[in-house]
């Protein structure tokens, strides 16, 4: 149920997330005739209004007295009726709510179901609503059951996920693309520039993790949902979207897990600051290849000449593709280096040539294969 940190009220701390909150209860709670206690959105900031609310609350549910009741009351005891005593055997300060103050704890009581779960968070004036543990359990399982993430990162990430809930009752998740890609998906993606093997994802060592279906009240104390990240919240309020992206990377940054500036919802294993994923995935060809292939980054190969002869062949969706940029002249260069002897361009068929674009493919696919020997490379 809704917990304030400290008072609210006149003289008290009024911190915004704890005025936020009261002010989001009040705003959902009905008097008698049906109509808000507040009547304003709430928006964190302690004014009279807010001031007024929680007196009227007060006194219609008989926890303190007006200060025209009160002081008919000095009068006499039969000028008024006195009011009962709240719990804890005294009447409440008037317009003051304390952290389990008997006013709090009517407020609770009063709540409709769906808004039980209000809560706030320190340093934010947006009043959400707690995830269910379930959620986050599934969320951290599929996690820690998922082969395609390399060992340690995996097991990040679902420490990830259970410290964000443990410490603001918010489930992260992975989206179904965000996780670890093969080549052949990595060539679908049209939201990126990386190609096959040159995508951190392609390694099991990035994941696309952020917010799923954050719930949180608008200032009319409706409730939103945002079935995905926090596109609503972001539209609604940027800067408080912005702010829990950033308290994800807090807490990602204890893991160890590195965001990418560029790029919100991407968590890493390691900096990216110093990694060329070309020569990277250069590094992974010359290991895994089965052909007897040499690579350098940023495509070049030496089309099995035993390094005596690079030809540069063409971008990672190219070579994917199956479509490397090898020519007939690139061949009989290759095997004049390797041989020493001439070998002239009509001495090439073109079924070599395709056969070449098809041996530059299986390396990748190799590499795809072995993926978990993949290590960062400056």
């Amino acid at each position: 149920m809704p917990d304030i940190k400290d008072s609210v009220g006149e003289g008290a701390k009024n911190q915004g997330h704890d005025v936020a909150l009261l002010q989001a209860m009040l705003r959902v709670i009905k008097d008698a005739k049906n109509a808000p206690y507040l009547s304003v959105d709430y928006d964190g900031s302690y004014g009279g209004q807010t001031r007024a609310a929680i007196e009227r609350f007060q006194i219609d549910q008989k926890l303190a007295q007006s200060p025209v009741a009160k002081a008919a009351a000095a009068k006499g005891p039969a000028a008024v009726p006195p009011v009962p005593a709240a719990a804890g055997g005294a009447q409440e300060t008037l317009g003051l709510v304390a952290p389990g103050s008997a006013t709090l704890q009517k407020l609770n009581a009063m709540l409709p179901a769906t808004h039980q779960a209000m809560r706030s968070s320190p340093g934010s004036k947006t009043v959400y609503i707690a995830a269910d543990a379930k959620d986050a359990a599934t969320s951290k399982a599929a996690i820690a059951s998922d082969a395609e993430y390399e060992p340690t990162f995996r097991a990040k990430l679902s420490n990830l996920v259970q410290q964000m809930y443990d410490t603001h009752k918010i489930v992260l998740w992975i989206t179904p693309t965000g996780r670890r890609r093969t080549f052949a998906q990595q060539a679908a993606e049209t939201q990126t520039n990386a190609g096959p093997g040159e995508s951190n994802h392609n390694f099991g060592r990035a994941a696309d993790i952020g917010f799923r279906r954050f719930q949180w009240v608008k200032g009319n104390g409706v409730i939103a949902t945002d079935a995905d990240w926090l596109n609503g919240l972001e539209a609604a309020k940027a800067g408080e979207a912005t702010r829990w992206w950033n308290e994800r990377d807090l807490l990602a940054a204890k893991e160890g897990l590195l965001p990418l500036n560029f790029e919100r919802v991407h968590l890493q294993a390691f900096a990216q600051k110093g990694v060329s994923n070309q020569r990277s995935l250069a590094q992974l060809l010359n290991a895994v290849s089965a052909s007897n292939m040499r690579w350098k980054a940023a495509y070049q190969a030496d089309l099995q000449s035993q390094g005596k002869y690079w030809a540069n062949v063409g971008t990672a969706k190219a070579i994917w593709a199956g479509n490397a940029t090898v020519t007939k002249s690139d061949l009989a260069k290759a095997r004049t280096a390797a041989t020493g002897k001439q070998v002239k361009d009509a001495d090439i068929a073109q079924a070599e040539v395709d056969a070449m674009r098809k041996t530059l493919k299986a390396d990748f696919q190799a590499a795809d294969d072995n993926w978990v020997k993949w290590t960062a490379v400056p």
